[in-house]
């Protein structure tokens, strides 16, 4: 099985190369580890110790060793309003950015073909000259894939695939952009039916489409970015 492209972003996250959208793409939604970063580099009176603990509330926190099948979802960064999710993406550096809804579904289309991969982001960077993740990080994505495994049996995945691998299902509503969308953002991704409801699919290729997506903060809304480097 051939070995993916993995780069690391400027969290330490991998990012993994989807060739239908000639660009890398988050293994993961952005988790809470991520974003914290970004709290932490960036300071400022509008990402202040007030915002997270609302955030924190909508989808609360949970450590890499503690998260199971009824809890992996707190893992990721949720709550967040697509213009918070753009200034994290800033943040990140050139080439990073929120996928349009036409990349999203090229990507998911594309990566739904590739089968799962077992420990896909250690044999990566396994490699001579990889980058390395963190320990946390490390022990975050190991952990997420322990369980991954009975989420999938909790909703009778008969056959997953990479995409789901990725979380792009049983993850977080995914922010996309789009002049298709009355309100210019929409929703694309599957949450588990634990978390809310589990009743929207990526497969039937229609965004979800919230109201007030500039405005209203929704607890299973999150985001991914891709890179194209510059």
């Amino acid at each position: 099985m051939a070995i993916l492209d993995i780069k690391l972003d400027p969290t330490g996250f991998p990012v993994v190369w989807v060739q239908s959208i000639n660009a890398y793409l988050h293994w993961l939604p952005v988790t809470k580890i991520q974003f914290e970063f970004f709290l932490c580099a960036e300071p400022s009176a509008q990402f202040d110790a007030q915002w997270y603990d609302d955030i924190l509330q909508l989808n609360t926190r949970v450590s890499p060793q503690d998260i199971t099948a009824a809890n992996y979802w707190s893992a990721f960064l949720s709550g967040i309003l697509p213009g918070e999710a753009g200034q994290f993406a800033r943040w990140c550096g050139l080439g990073y950015a929120i996928p349009s809804l036409d990349e999203w579904r090229k990507a998911y289309t594309f990566l739904k073909t590739q089968p799962v991969q077992p420990q896909a982001i250690s044999n990566a960077l396994n490699q001579p000259g990889a980058p390395r993740l963190s320990d946390r990080t490390q022990r975050l994505i190991n952990q997420l894939e322990t369980v991954q495994h009975r989420a999938w049996r909790d909703v009778d995945f008969n056959a997953p695939n990479q995409a789901d691998q990725m979380f792009m299902r049983l993850g977080v509503l995914e922010w996309v952009e789009s002049t298709e969308l009355l309100n210019r953002w929409g929703g694309m991704g599957q949450t588990h039916q634990r978390f809310h409801g589990g009743f929207f699919t990526p497969d039937h290729g229609q965004p979800s489409r919230p109201h007030d997506p500039e405005n209203m903060r929704l607890h299973h809304y999150g985001f991914r970015l891709l890179w194209r480097p510059t």
